[in-house]
């Protein structure tokens, strides 16, 4: 859904507030200004200190509702599409707020971006965790401020990491060698969750994940590093064992000593950088919008959350009838 008037100019002070507060107060004091319009003029000023094109690419990465696809699917191939499609030249940044999503579709975005782009660099100012840390690696450089973080590359499967699964399996086969049937009795549960071919979707997912970190990690991000050093960073951000967590950061300073190329933000790109994404938090948490697409020359849609209100019939009566649970919001709007 198209959500801004692209032609309304608007004149922002200088330097650009970029904390949440300051951002909600000049708002709040300006309310005739379409945010929309800030956020194009912070695009723009982002690409005079780079004098490249600014591609952006925010979900909602807190307080998501319960069946809100926040996350990188297929659906974002339009939305990238349209970003891509409406900037020339060779080189491209992408700014990229994302806790994940699909590793296929996230290859189906990288395949598009590299036929693009000869130069990539991606701009992590808050969150890019798991399938959005693989989008990272097909990056000729990684620039993130302070508080941007990567994360574990491990797969998840309905929420629950893969690795987990084939260790509980793991650990059931080494009791089963020392043990005999007898320890299966404690594994019931395990075994009745689980059909067996999930284990090679498990061992599957988990593969795909390191091939692809490896890949685009040898072509593009680690291009002159050494074998050796791209399989250590692979391994590093493929551990779950190592990390305990999907959801732990993982820092520049950590990623740059694995050889990644990062940059830490500084300045007044930085403030910059730090401006949309505090735009974006106050964006989402005002509207029913959970995922944005847009760039400095006119792009600008989004998907939102639909509310869906049934009117039920009154009995002849006048009893109020039981009012049963909405369930999981309604499909997006795109």
């Amino acid at each position: 859904m198209e959500y801004a008037n692209h032609s309304q100019d608007v004149k922002l002070p200088d330097p650009l507030p970029s904390s949440y507060g300051e951002l909600q107060d000049f708002l709040s004091r300006n309310n005739t200004v379409n945010p929309f319009a800030v956020r194009q003029e912070t695009f723009k000023r982002v690409e005079a200190e780079t004098q490249r094109p600014l591609l952006c690419y925010a979900t909602k990465v807190l307080n998501v509702p319960p069946g809100i696809p926040a996350f990188i699917d297929d659906g974002d191939l339009i939305g990238f599409g349209d970003l891509i499609d409406s900037v020339q030249g060779n080189q491209a940044d992408i700014f990229l707020i994302s806790n994940g999503g699909s590793a296929e579709a996230t290859e189906r975005i990288v395949r598009r971006l590299r036929q693009r782009f000869e130069c990539l660099r991606f701009i992590v100012p808050s969150n890019a965790y798991s399938a959005a840390t693989l989008m990272c690696f097909a990056g000729n450089q990684i620039m993130m401020l302070p508080e941007g973080t990567l994360g574990p590359i491990d797969p998840q499967l309905n929420g629950v990491p893969a690795r987990a699964i084939l260790r509980a399996f793991e650990t059931l086969e080494k009791r089963l060698a020392k043990e005999g049937a007898k320890a299966l009795t404690a594994y019931v549960p395990l075994l009745q969750k689980y059909d067996l071919h999930l284990l090679e979707q498990c061992r599957s997912a988990q593969q795909l994940s390191e091939e692809l970190a490896r890949s685009w990690l040898s072509q593009y991000a680690m291009s002159k590093i050494a074998k050796e050093e791209i399989d250590n960073a692979v391994d590093f951000f493929g551990n779950w064992d190592l990390h305990k967590s999907h959801g732990r950061s993982i820092d520049a300073a950590t990623a740059k000593n694995l050889g990644i190329p990062v940059q830490v933000l500084e300045n007044t790109l930085a403030n910059l950088v730090r401006s949309i994404h505090h735009q974006y938090a106050l964006f989402f948490d005002k509207t029913p919008f959970y995922k944005v697409y847009e760039n400095s020359v006119g792009i600008g849609w989004g998907r939102q959350q639909v509310t869906q209100v049934v009117n039920l019939p009154l009995p002849d009566s006048g009893a109020l009838p039981s009012v049963p649970d909405p369930g999981q919001p309604g499909k997006s709007s795109g």
